[in-house]
């Protein structure tokens, strides 16, 4: 089952949940965006890239996590059901 939940994962969900879409999101990023130019303005060429790598990594990591939450609850998902409808005898 994880093969067809990682299929899911990388084949629709995060096409789709990287949507902005809502109000706060717009916001959200248009305030990362200013946050990102502003420290920009402070750092050299060097610090820059560092700072960009260090968010890379960051960013991978959350993405690691959000799909590992996914694929968990996606379990805990039909585990709950098979063991609220006694399905599972």
């Amino acid at each position: 089952m994880k093969k067809t939940l990682e299929k899911l994962w990388h084949e629709y969900l995060s096409d789709e949940c990287a949507v902005i879409d809502t109000e706060e999101e717009r916001a959200l990023s248009k305030k990362a965006v200013e946050l990102h130019e502003k420290a920009s303005a402070f750092l050299n060429r060097e610090q820059e890239e560092a700072v960009e790598k260090y968010v890379e990594a960051i960013c991978d990591i959350e993405s690691c996590y959000v799909k590992k939450a996914f694929i968990k609850g996606c379990e805990f998902g039909v585990l709950f059901l098979l063991e609220a409808g006694d399905f599972g005898k």
